[in-house]
């Protein structure tokens, strides 16, 4: 009796450790399983993303390059009048059936409310652009102005903007679904923002040039702030760029803008900006200037189109490799599941049921299994000490990768040259602010902007030329609190937001950067002189959006450029 009881005993605990085996292989075949398929689903909605994107991307070209046929058509002879209009009316054709099918993507994809501001707000803005465009055509040519033709063109501006607006908020709503997205989502952004900042470039001083005026001051500081743009951006494109994407392909691409647009197609705009400056006449005519720099750039649109295809081809090379790893994980855990079963069900028939049948052998077995019973407990308890010293392990170098990420985001948000933030810091502190709606109720901006850089770039090289960038930052720091940010927003150019402070308080700060810029003095190399440099303050305090506050900073900084430099506005 003694003896069947024990068999039946070792029988339990047989079936118990074939269970325990079969859910140990389950607990750790599940979750490899589930994460597996999680990524390729993960990798396969960033392919659809990127998809999206590339539409959006186009489109927002599309509406960019509209003001190249429009310019066209408002600068044109009445000669050419018909045919300009003609193609301008084609052009929107092929413009609004990609609106349509970026409406339709949307929609597919799960953006609804994106689509419904794409089919409603993005087509009423250009629509108003267009209209605006159209006024100015129907306008008899003794009636026209330039100041006209210019606000036309601006409206066209706005309408770009509102696309890029959309375009961004696509960004922050595929984030939100699918943080892969993060991966090329800020170069599908760039180059939008590359490609309608190289048209401004030409189109801030179409106007004036259509009527052979000389260039206002205003249009001139927009063409070449522009300019400035255009540069940051595409220095910054290749700098955020993974060096696993900078194929040969890319390289030349990359170089083809530098030389096309940057190198020829900039100097062509400054050209007639200086033309102007000297009272002298214009070398080319509106539309000459729009068909040079049209040619110049396919150079962009060529890099765009590859960057786009070789982060479509990544995503996509990711999401199958991310599927084969699904099916082999699925795979080997079905066969280990297979092995353990059948391996616990042959070791129960053919070795422990005879064992057990041989009554004469049941104390020895018996003997045995206590000793390895002894045996397997010590050996449990060296596998659980080691797999504490493994997460013990592991979470150490948890510790150390969010620390290294830590300051690769610093880095990242950082301007390598100045040590103040750049434009990457600039849209996180802004994404921040999104989430709390009076916040810039509360926000004052100062946009500080280095008089005549360029001159001492061209006069004494970039090297001192960043000496005085480094010095300018170091004024700026001393300023400020370090709850606030400063912000390089462009090649002399700098943001500072201040949280929560009086007007007066703020007007006091600037004043005071002021003053210490101008007791500034930069050693000149294998000189005794001195250089002195100065700043042009515009401030803005409060606003509904950011949109808002920028620009009245910005317009603060035209008006204390246009008296004279060297002063503070708000």
């Amino acid at each position: 009796m003694e003896q069947q009881l024990r068999s039946e005993q070792i029988s339990v605990r047989l079936l118990i450790f074939m269970f325990v085996i079969i859910l140990s292989v389950l607990l750790i075949a599940i979750p490899q399983i589930v994460h597996s398929y999680q990524e390729y689903v993960k990798l396969h909605r960033s392919l659809v993303d990127i998809q999206n994107l590339r539409i959006f991307a186009e489109t927002s070209n599309k509406i960019s390059r509209e003001r190249a046929p429009s310019n066209k058509a408002m600068a044109g002879s009445a000669e050419e009048l018909p045919t300009r209009i003609k193609e301008l009316q084609e052009y929107r054709i092929s413009v609004n059936q990609q609106i349509d099918l970026t409406v339709r993507t949307l929609q597919q994809a799960g953006f609804p409310a994106l689509a419904e501001q794409v089919d409603v707000q993005l087509r009423k803005d250009l629509d108003f652009g267009r209209k605006q465009v159209d006024a100015y055509i129907a306008t008899p040519k003794q009636a026209r102005k330039a100041i006209a033709m210019d606000q036309a063109i601006r409206n066209m501006f706005r309408a770009w903007d509102s696309c890029r607006a959309i375009l961004q908020q696509l960004i922050i709503d595929s984030k939100r679904k699918n943080s892969e997205v993060t991966d090329y989502a800020s170069i599908v952004l760039i180059l939008a923002d590359l490609r309608d900042q190289a048209g401004r470039v030409a189109s801030n001083i179409m106007a004036p040039l259509s009527f052979a005026e000389p260039i206002p001051e205003y249009n001139k500081i927009r063409s070449l702030q522009t300019q400035e743009q255009v540069k940051y951006l595409w220095r910054l494109m290749d700098t955020i760029q993974p060096e696993n994407l900078k194929t040969p392909k890319y390289l030349e691409l990359h170089d083809q803008v530098k030389r096309r647009f940057i190198d020829q197609g900039l100097p062509i705009v400054n050209q007639l900006i200086e033309q102007s400056e000297n009272n002298q006449p214009y070398a080319l005519q509106a539309n000459q200037v729009t068909d040079a720099m049209v040619d110049k750039f396919t150079s962009i649109v060529d890099l765009q189109s590859y960057l786009l295809e070789m982060h479509s081809l990544e995503a996509q090379r990711q999401m199958q490799s991310a599927q084969r790893q699904f099916f082999l994980i699925l795979l080997i855990s079905v066969l280990l599941l297979t092995v353990a079963f059948f391996t616990m069900v042959y070791t129960r028939k053919k070795l422990f049921e005879p064992l057990i049948q041989a009554q004469h052998m049941i104390e020895e077995l018996s003997h045995i299994y206590e000793r390895d019973h002894v045996d397997t407990v010590a050996l449990k308890n060296k596998e659980t000490h080691n797999l504490a010293d493994a997460i013990h392990k592991l979470k150490a170098m948890l510790k150390q990768r969010d620390i290294l990420e830590f300051q690769l985001k610093n880095i990242a948000n950082t301007d390598s040259l100045s040590g103040v933030s750049n434009r990457l810091g600039l849209e996180a502190y802004l994404k921040n602010a999104l989430a709390k709606p009076d916040q810039f109720q509360k926000l004052s901006l100062v946009v500080v902007d280095i008089d005549n850089f360029k001159s001492v770039n061209d006069q004494y090289g970039h090297i001192l030329g960043d000496l005085v960038i480094v010095e300018i930052a170091q004024c700026l720091k001393v300023n400020i609190s370090q709850s606030d940010l400063i912000v390089r927003f462009g090649g002399d150019e700098f943001l500072i937001l201040i949280a929560n402070s009086e007007r007066n308080w703020i007007m006091q700060i600037a004043e005071s950067i002021l003053a210490d810029v101008s007791r500034l003095q930069i050693d000149l190399p294998a000189s005794s002189e001195k250089l002195k440099v100065s700043v042009s303050i515009g401030v803005a305090t409060g606003a509904e959006n950011w949109e808002d506050l920028f620009n009245q900073a910005d317009e603060s900084l035209f008006k204390a450029k246009a008296q004279g430099r060297n002063k503070v506005v708000g």
